[in-house]
């Protein structure tokens, strides 16, 4: 007896739906349409791109860009072939990722190889009709590693770039304050917590609070993961994704272990941070809602006998909670790693792996980032250690005199 094994494959390139096969060969037909255009790295730029602009028909800077990316695939070579073989990244994908990793500059050929495996890793599909990542969720990624290669490199401009607007129509009013994330989040909490305690909505509280009306609380609490029995373990930070700072904390909770049901309706707030922190997004396809900001959705109705626990809990948006709730989409969920599946109405369906600090290919992902800087360090100072002995030695030898010819026929050597 015998049994088929299923290919693996992502979502966008399922060899069973007409639409997915087309784009696929959209991309393969793109991608070499750039590799014959592409010119060579000693060719004057300024005539390759007037070359370009006439043949393909896009300005100057998409042209510099998009070869700057392709030309980033020969320090690549896994994640090249990958996508020789594959052809499952897009012109946008491939931006994404060299625009990240120019802000590390020149790169040694080490660190080279260890964003190409990560990237190999990310993008090899493990499971039949696996959801894709969004060249905004790639980049993302490609970020998450740069952080942790070289922690003295910014890729967002966090400079106070506040602005505050005020719109009046007659009717209704709108105020609008735009902060750093940080600012943002800190202050959402803040109205959160007050509305939660004087029992008001969240819109009436800020009035509250900005009237003078009810007082801030003294503090509030900024969530962040990290794993406590890895070495050199990146941090992750609601609303700010991976850190290399280790965090200070006056309150950890212990998420190594799924915790226990509960009899509410309610999750409780280690349950919500355990499916938050699995999660990672909304996990309906496509969509990039911070878990911490989504609803829990018990995937079999609480009043239908599902539990609140995390096997049966996932973050939804407020968007995609309510197609659900209506009956307009339907999915199944694995309770051990998280693994959602959407079934449509056609018949077809897709998988989602969660992709938050708990989720079981992101903890190893941090691992191996982890790992990989105990190695550097490690093979640093055994370096610097031997380089100090070497030193040491040379210091307590003498250097050798040069020896004066005295001797005759019947002289013994002398021995020193």
């Amino acid at each position: 007896m015998t049994t088929a094994t299923e290919t693996t494959y992502f979502s966008h390139m399922n060899p069973n739906c007409a639409i997915a096969t087309e784009r696929t060969a959209a991309r393969r037909a793109d991608y070499r349409s750039w590799i014959s255009a592409l010119p060579p790295l000693d060719e004057d730029f300024d005539v390759a791109c007037q070359r370009l602009v006439a043949k393909l028909g896009l300005g100057p800077k998409v042209i510099m860009e998009s070869c700057a990316a392709l030309h980033r695939l020969t320090q690549l070579p896994g994640l090249k072939n990958l996508q020789e073989t594959l052809y499952l990244l897009d012109m946008r994908a491939l931006l994404a990722i060299d625009r990240a990793l120019t802000k590390l500059g020149t790169l040694a050929a080490d660190k080279l190889a260890f964003i190409d495996a990560a990237l190999v890793d990310f993008l090899t599909p493990t499971r039949p009709n696996q959801n894709f990542p969004t060249p905004a969720q790639i980049g993302r990624k490609v970020r998450d590693i740069c952080r942790v290669i070289d922690k003295t490199v910014a890729f967002r401009d966090t400079r106070p770039k506040d602005t505050y607007t005020m719109t009046e129509t007659g009717e209704r009013a709108s105020l609008e304050l735009t902060t750093d994330s940080a600012t943002g989040i800190i202050l959402h909490q803040f109205i959160k917590d007050a509305a939660k305690e004087h029992n008001i909505s969240t819109p009436e509280a800020l009035k509250k609070l900005i009237s003078g009306a009810i007082q801030p609380s003294a503090t509030v609490i900024l969530h962040t993961y990290q794993a406590t029995d890895i070495p050199n373990a990146p941090t992750f930070v609601q609303g700010h994704e991976w850190t290399a700072a280790d965090l200070p904390a006056t309150r950890t909770r212990d998420l190594s272990a799924e915790p226990l049901e509960s009899d509410s309706y309610v999750a409780s707030e280690l349950i919500r941070k355990f499916v938050e922190g699995r999660d990672g997004t909304c996990r309906a396809l496509g969509c990039t809602r911070p878990a911490w900001q989504c609803q829990m959705d018990h995937r079999i109705n609480y009043a239908e006998g599902g539990p609140t626990h995390p096997r049966n809990l996932a973050s939804l948006c407020q968007h995609h909670h309510n197609m659900k709730t209506d009956g307009r989409a339907h999915y199944i969920m694995d309770p051990i790693t998280g693994d959602v599946v959407w079934l449509f109405e056609d018949g077809t369906w897709a998988m989602t792996e969660p992709s938050g600090p708990l989720a079981p290919k992101t903890k190893r992902w941090a691992q191996t980032v982890a790992q990989k800087i105990t190695a550097d360090q490690k093979r640093a100072h055994d370096k610097a250690q031997q380089l100090k002995k070497e030193l040491d030695e040379d210091a307590r030898t003498p250097e050798p005199s040069t020896p004066q010819d005295n001797s005759t026929e019947d002289t013994e050597d002398i021995p020193f």
